[in-house]
């Protein structure tokens, strides 16, 4: 619509053409349109009183000032529209710009209550302003919109963020447009002047910027050959930048990073003037001490990025150095090894591709290898581990691109039992097809790990999962499924034991006995003293439990618990498989059951009564409505936004359900009697007024 049409419109509130299409909105008309986020904070726009100088053009149009941690300009409108009420639009100078902002909804909002009080709401004059601040659809860029955002007002909506990148974007493709414009007109400004212009125009710059004059500075100290004094002006830099560690105040947006921007630079400008070993020496000195800021700093990674800033430049001239190919590959893995943070990440990879001869590669391998022997014991057994393990991954990238693979296999047994890093060497051995091997060295990390790092053990019981069904060794994988089941039980674990089992031949006997647990929490397997392949496990159990698993049984999460029925997986089942009389049996046992007393208040896991009056609202009507009465009447006591929301919600689920079986008075005189017993809860009745499905101005006369 043109802008003349928008500015036109002098005509008194009277109009009942403009009126018709806003009288007839509801709350569930604004919160399709616009989300119930930006209706919530549109409406708490409206009621701190934020719209000024609401105005209503002849044809409809809304106009308005909204005010947050800035002013913007709003326009809403109605077209036309095969839904009965017509389809909505908003325009306005956020950020957000033409989708429906809280801005918008404050101003719908405030002229829907005026025009349910009666109130008179101005025509608008067609020479506002504010028309023209509107004709570019997209808003304007705000430099308050942070400010507005830290007032607690940000739109977090997920289409909303889309508009923000949009217009970034947009806004980066006109920067760059703009700047080789302004480029080009540079370059003929500085080539149309003479040598003394130009001595002078430099000249006068470098009086003004003392960037300027420091760049001359260090060009003329490295021409001179005075490396040593630009590379203690580096050092000091730094140690003046590390010397402060960086935070970040997550609610107020307030901090400090360190800006290692000058550092950068002073290495990139001997770099570029042929002194690569020079911004080694320092690197080695930004890495120690970013690494001890990194540590000592309190924010989101902000620091971290400061310093990652200057490694490229770092590892580029290492490469450029005159160290040899041994110190250069050793100078990139001590990078890495000594990297807490990950500040290094692929910075190294300019190194690590480039220096690549097998003999270097070896000279590496054999250094690491003396370091690994020598590593300084500590006292704590997880460091120790992360050290060894860290050293042993680089000795044997080291030994693979030597050549020397046939050494790998005893670095990767000798670190197993050094720190535990079994899995390693399990997946290896199983990638050679060394199958029982593997399975040896498998049990005993599991024997080994299970008490104090359960989580090694379970990654090698997978392994040998895995390996069980690459030798197409059907009851061994089965029983590493029903561990899974038996330990974690799911609807997901369930199906991929029923699937292990039917290769196995023993489908109809495994899956009667899982189901048997799942109701009695009682287990087939045991966890007897006695290790042997069927010892294990139940005699009426079809499937063999290796000896491997035995130590795993004993420390399953669930099979040394006293028997508990599982009718929550027993729920998720019948659900996807729509047998709702079933659903509802499991879910009447589950909450008779003792275990799931505690799980069905209005704070708990109430969530599987959600999921069953879900599920049956359709097939069992009146047990969904009782379902969610109950819940409701569990949340009411409870006066908190959480609590309030959640009511809301059930209550709008209860109401095509009533729709459904033609009883909607029963939903009002509900809705009546929660409004008349909580009428003292102002914030509810707001939350509440959103059920409603009258007109607002309906609800606005009602109200008076």
């Amino acid at each position: 619509m043109s802008s003349k049409q928008q500015r036109a419109g002098k005509s008194k509130e009277s109009g009942g053409v403009r009126n018709g299409a806003w009288a007839a909105l509801s709350w569930d008309d604004l919160t399709e349109w616009a989300g119930s986020r930006s209706v919530d904070r549109g409406r708490a726009y409206q009621k701190q009183r934020r719209v000024h100088d609401l105005a209503i053009s002849e044809n409809g149009w809304l106009l308005a000032t909204v005010t947050g941690g800035s002013r913007y300009a709003v326009t809403v409108w109605c077209e036309p529209s095969p839904k009965r009420r017509g389809a909505i639009h908003s325009r306005c100078t956020c950020p957000v710009g033409s989708s429906s902002c809280k801005h918008a909804v404050a101003v719908v909002a405030e002229y829907l209550e005026r025009l349910g009080e009666g109130g008179e709401t101005p025509a608008a004059n067609q020479d506002d302003e504010r028309w023209e601040m509107l004709a570019d659809e997209s808003g304007e860029e705000d430099d308050d919109d942070e400010a507005d955002d830290l007032d607690m007002d940000s739109e977090d909506d997920d289409d909303e963020e889309v508009f923000h990148v949009d217009r970034h974007r947009h806004q980066a493709v006109s920067e760059k447009k703009t700047r080789n414009v302004t480029d080009e007109k540079i370059c003929k400004y500085i080539e149309a002047k003479n040598r003394e212009e130009l001595v002078a125009l430099v000249w006068s710059l470098t009086e003004r910027f003392p960037e300027l004059r420091e760049e001359f500075s260090d060009r003329i100290a490295l021409g001179e050959g005075n490396v040593d004094r630009l590379v203690t002006e580096t050092r000091k830099e730094l140690r003046l930048v590390a010397s402060e560690a960086g935070w970040r105040n997550c609610w107020t947006g307030e901090g400090q990073t360190p800006d290692y921007s000058r550092v950068k630079h002073r290495l990139e400008r001997l770099l570029e003037l042929g002194h690569p070993d020079a911004v080694v020496r320092l690197g080695t000195e930004i890495m120690t001490l970013g690494n001890e800021q990194i540590g000592q700093s309190n924010d989101e990674g902000e620091t971290a990025e400061a310093v990652g800033e200057c490694l490229p430049v770092i590892f580029e001239a290492v490469v450029a150095s005159t160290l040899t190919p041994v110190r250069k590959l050793l100078f990139a893995i001590d990078a890495h090894l000594r990297d807490d943070y990950g500040i290094v990440n692929d910075a190294a990879d300019a190194v690590l591709k480039l220096t690549g001869e097998e003999s270097a590669w070896s000279e590496v391998a054999d250094v690491i290898a003396q370091r690994a022997k020598s590593l300084v014991k500590e006292d704590d057994p997880f460091s120790r581990k992360y050290q060894h393990e860290r050293i042993a991954d680089w000795l044997i990238r080291a030994l693979e691109n030597a050549g020397r693979n046939d050494e790998i296999l005893t670095v990767c047994e000798q670190e197993a039992r050094i720190s535990g890093s079994y899995e390693r060497l399990v997946q290896r051995l199983i990638e050679m097809k060394r199958y029982d091997e593997a399975q040896r060295w498998a049990a005993e990390g599991i024997e080994k790990t299970v008490a104090k790092l359960p989580g090694i053990a379970s990654s090698l019981e997978k392994l040998l999962g895995e390996m069980a069904v690459q030798r197409r060794q059907w009851p061994i994988a089965a029983a590493h499924a029903a561990l899974g089941f038996f330990t974690h039980p799911s609807r997901e674990s369930f199906q991929q034991l029923l699937k292990a089992a039917v290769k196995a031949g023993c489908n109809d006997s495994t899956r009667g006995i899982a189901l048997n647990f799942l109701e009695t929490g009682v287990s087939p397997l045991t966890s007897p003293g006695k290790a042997s392949v069927k010892g294990a496990a139940n005699p009426e159990w079809p499937l063999p439990t290796p000896d491997y698993l035995l130590p795993l049984l004993n420390n399953g999460s669930n099979l040394g618990r006293p028997a508990s029925s599982h009718f929550d997986v027993l729920i998720d089942m019948a659900i996807a498989d729509h047998r709702h009389d079933d659903v509802l049996r499991w879910y009447d046992a589950m909450s008779a059951g003792q275990q799931y007393r505690g799980r069905m208040t209005w704070y708990g896991s109430g969530g599987y009564g959600d999921r069953v009056a879900a599920a049956v609202a359709e097939s069992h009507p009146e047990r969904s409505l009782a379902i969610y009465r109950q819940r409701v009447d569990d949340h009411l006591p409870h006066a908190s936004a959480p609590a309030y929301e959640a009511v809301a919600g059930y209550l709008r689920k209860m109401r095509p359900i009533f729709q459904g079986l033609h009883r909607n008075s029963e939903w009002d005189g509900l809705l009546a009697d929660i409004r008349l017993r909580c009428k003292n809860r102002p914030k509810f009745m707001e939350i509440l007024d959103k059920l409603d499905p009258r007109p607002i101005v309906e609800q606005t006369r009602v109200q008076r």
